[in-house]
């Protein structure tokens, strides 16, 4: 019989070293938070309160106003229904300016292998960037 593999409990540490693995340059934001920032969006890494929720959040650089919102809901509804994650949402600042936002969760009360937090970060980083080029495509075509 093969022993299971060692369960870890995810930290920052843990995360900076696979973000290292991964080749994604990454830094510390004002708050502490690791992130990957390019142009079109910035991906955060953040650990619930509890200390049992493992989230990527992505904010997608591009602002909205409301006039768009009809097609843009559209547009993320669409993804949400055919997609597993990111969910994406959009968020209203209180200026009125509309930004897109995604989330990925992963429960890690009972620890993961790291193994599959390694793939979880690859696929959930690609998964962010992936959305970000499906919405350019999308919305390129409803104003077409």
């Amino acid at each position: 019989m093969t022993p299971s593999p060692a369960v870890v409990q995810p930290d920052q540490e843990l995360i900076r070293e696979i973000l290292d693995e991964l080749d994604l340059e990454h830094t510390l934001d004002s708050e502490g938070d690791i992130a990957i920032s390019t142009a079109e969006l910035t991906v955060f890494f953040l650990f619930g309160s509890e200390g049992d929720l493992f989230t990527i959040r992505t904010f997608y650089e591009r602002y909205y106003s409301v006039d768009d919102k009809p097609m843009l809901v559209t547009a993320l509804n669409e993804w949400n229904a055919d997609t597993m994650w990111p969910k994406v949402y959009s968020f209203t600042q209180d200026s009125g300016v509309m930004r897109v936002v995604g989330d990925s969760q992963l429960y890690i009360g009972a620890g993961v292998t790291r193994e599959h937090l390694t793939t979880v970060v690859a696929h959930w980083v690609r998964s962010a960037i992936k959305f970000h080029r499906w919405l350019t495509d999308r919305l390129a075509f409803e104003t077409d």
